[in-house]
């Protein structure tokens, strides 16, 4: 069958009309009536190139080495999922954001000065990690970067002046942007990824397409009438602050404006892009979210484009769908905007929906645990292969056919702010998550059902030293596994 991926860039796990009345995405529930609505999913790492090297290699950040922003998976390195399906016939495409190298090393071809180059973009299209056709942007919204590689190149051929409307460095910015809605980022993705479908069709092939879209990422800005869709007044509020007297030390640091507290393993890196913004406002902050959902809307519109082409010519009944994203955003929550270090659901829990052609449950929502991790194995498993070798994912395909399946007893979510011992890891188990740190003798435990806020760390509460030790013991053991595979296949 046809594989679609379509991925977003830090969106939010609420951020779906299906699960919140006050956004609308109309396309994406739709998809979600196509298909399962998965509303526990879990990002792998809440940062960009490590979540999305692992999409492609099926390993955690820890395997594949790509631990933070500024880091960069190998090109020869594989083979990728990519790799794997265009030997096995099919037609390969990633259109928009890769990320799978560092954005501000000169020597990496996802950097400046190279993704400038519009004349190399002309005429190179790839192959890039086992993709045969690449289409690629990074960089977000109007930042200048964002107007570089095949984008560029696009607008260019549209006769666009790129500086008149890739000219905002702030990442903080927010509100109206002038680019015109049909050069927008979202508009080249669907665009490219339809002439990618086309392609695969005139070549009698299955396809495996990446739509990689770059919103609702920051500076969060959008073309009208997208940046006043929404009524600041009638956004969601963001979660309070917490207590912090039951939080480790780099709450406390973040909450008092003191980014890297006492701590001398926290380097500058250590944080992500995790921000405190105290000069905005309840104004400004209902201002800013109601322009990011706008993002979202916008993006769902191209969506549509996509969805569109497949039932044209009924191919999207031998199409297997999923949407994710690679991470989300706090957008408030807890006094914090981005992602990175702070363990709460906003940046770990992603959108995830899966429509399978076999799926014999559409419509439903399924609380079945989901990884980014596991979608190279279970992409290949649709297309009826074994998983890479060093494989750390397991086959979705069961939960994707039938709501009321789960493949999953766990979810790990890693993070590692810079080359170091720090390292901080996620451990989400039905109804609890644990947070263990490598050399650190605090840690994190929260009861999700009765907690959704995490306000309520439980770590060092005696009533619940049972469950801590019972989780902990489970979170080595997930380790152990993982190390068992390692020396397998370094014997092989």
């Amino acid at each position: 069958m046809n594989i679609l991926l379509i991925t977003s860039d830090q969106q939010r796990w609420d951020c779906l009309g299906r699960l919140n009345p006050a956004i609308k995405t109309p396309n994406l529930d739709r998809l979600a009536d196509r298909g399962i609505l998965f509303d526990r999913a879990y990002t792998v790492n809440p940062v960009c190139t490590p979540s999305r090297c692992s999409i492609l290699t099926g390993e955690y950040p820890s395997r594949h080495g790509c631990f933070h922003v500024g880091t960069s998976l190998p090109e020869d390195y594989g083979p990728t999922v990519a790799h794997r399906l265009t030997k096995a016939g099919y037609a390969t495409s990633l259109i928009g954001k890769a990320h799978f190298q560092a954005c501000k090393d000169p020597a990496s071809p996802e950097s400046a000065p190279k993704v400038h180059d519009l004349d190399y973009f002309d005429n190179w299209q790839g192959p890039y990690f086992g993709f045969e056709q690449a289409e690629l942007v990074i960089g977000h919204s109007s930042e200048p970067h964002a107007s570089g590689m095949h984008y560029g190149a696009w607008l260019r051929a549209k006769g666009i002046e790129l500086s008149d409307y890739f000219d905002i460095h702030d990442y903080d910015h927010f509100g109206p942007w002038s680019l015109p809605e049909e050069l927008h980022g979202s508009a080249w993705v669907a665009e490219r990824s339809i002439a990618a479908i086309d392609r695969a069709q005139e070549s009698r092939k299955p396809f495996f397409l990446w739509s990689s879209f770059q919103d609702p990422h920051n500076p969060y800005v959008a073309p009208e009438p997208w940046a006043s869709m929404y009524d600041p007044s009638e956004m969601p509020n963001p979660i309070d602050r917490p207590e912090l007297k039951e939080l480790p030390d780099f709450y406390r640091s973040l909450a008092e404006g003191e980014y890297y507290g006492d701590d001398p393993q926290l380097q500058e890196k250590a944080w992500g892009d995790v921000k405190i913004r105290p000069e905005l406002g309840t104004e400004d902050i209902r201002s800013l979210r109601a322009v990011y959902y706008g993002m979202v809307s916008l993006m769902d519109k191209h969506i549509g484009r996509i969805l569109d082409r497949l039932e044209a010519d009924g191919s999207i009944d031998d199409t297997l769908i999923v949407f994710a994203s690679d991470h989300g955003d706090y957008l408030g929550d807890h006094g914090l905007w981005g992602k990175g270090l702070p363990t709460y659901e906003a940046a770990q829990r992603i959108p995830f929906i899966a429509a399978h052609p076999k799926n014999a449950t559409p419509g439903q929502t399924s609380s079945a645990l989901q990884s980014l991790v596991d979608l190279e194995a279970s992409f290949l498993e649709a297309a009826g292969m074994q998983p890479l070798e060093p494989s750390q994912g397991l086959s979705q395909i069961p939960a994707w056919t039938d709501a009321g399946k789960s493949v999953r007893n766990h979810c790990l979510v890693e993070f590692r702010p810079a080359q170091g011992p720090f390292k901080q890891e996620t451990f989400i188990e039905g109804r609890y998550k644990f947070v263990h740190y490598d050399t650190r003798d605090y840690g994190e435990l929260y009861d999700l059902i009765d907690d959704t806020e995490q306000s309520n760390n439980l770590y060092d509460d005696s009533n619940y030293s049972n469950i801590r030790e019972s989780l902990e013991a489970k979170y080595l053991e997930s380790k152990r596994e993982n190390d068992r595979v390692r020396q397998r296949m370094a014997i092989a």
